[in-house]
């Protein structure tokens, strides 16, 4: 078990919701105290919590470090993981002309993937969630021009541009060119 599980666990044996937790919090912390969308990230397990964190959660949970830790099991990271070309990724398809590879792993806080567009190559419109916090996402173009539309603004990206925009605004890519394109993406945190 995780600690982010433990953590669950033992906010639903005292009927507490995330919000009920956030708000003892905040009783006890006032404006330091830990938010919902980072209580949710580290009980998802999206998040490797600091020790002042889980300090506060074992407050608002009136418990010990020891009790929250007991019957976890440590990440256990290795220092460097290099993923070959050869090796398969997972795909996140839009449609045939359009598809994101998927270069972050699960344990990974980010979300990072490389969009390939072919000519006329369009994603979804998306939008992270504004109520689970603020989330961004940076963009590198590595081959030809990619529009990005954020809201109403239109945005031409070329190769080793960058461009970065918080993703709780509505926003599309896509390849209005005869050429292929594609860009790195990064969203930290990672929406799930």
């Amino acid at each position: 078990m995780q600690i982010g599980e433990k953590m669950k666990q033992l906010r639903e044996e005292r009927g507490l919701s995330l919000l009920d937790l956030e708000s003892r919090l905040k009783d006890i912390f006032g404006k330091k105290a830990l938010r919902f969308a980072s209580l949710y990230r580290i009980e998802k397990g999206l998040r490797d919590p600091r020790v002042s964190s889980l300090s506060q959660i074992c407050l608002g949970l009136e418990v010990s470090l020891k009790d929250l830790k007991e019957g976890t099991e440590e990440k256990k990271f290795s220092l460097v993981q290099l993923i070959k070309k050869r090796e398969k990724t997972a795909k996140y398809v839009y449609s045939e002309d359009a598809y994101l590879e998927i270069l972050s792993g699960e344990e990974d806080p980010f979300f990072a993937g490389r969009l390939v567009l072919s000519p006329g190559g369009k994603t979804n419109l998306e939008q992270d969630p504004v109520e689970l916090g603020m989330y961004r996402k940076w963009v590198r173009g590595e081959k030809g021009k990619i529009t990005i539309v954020v809201g109403q603004e239109k945005n031409i990206l070329d190769k080793n541009e960058v461009i970065r925009f918080k993703s709780t605004y509505p926003h599309y890519f896509e390849n209005n060119t005869t050429h292929p394109a594609s860009c790195i993406i990064i969203q930290n945190p990672k929406h799930t």
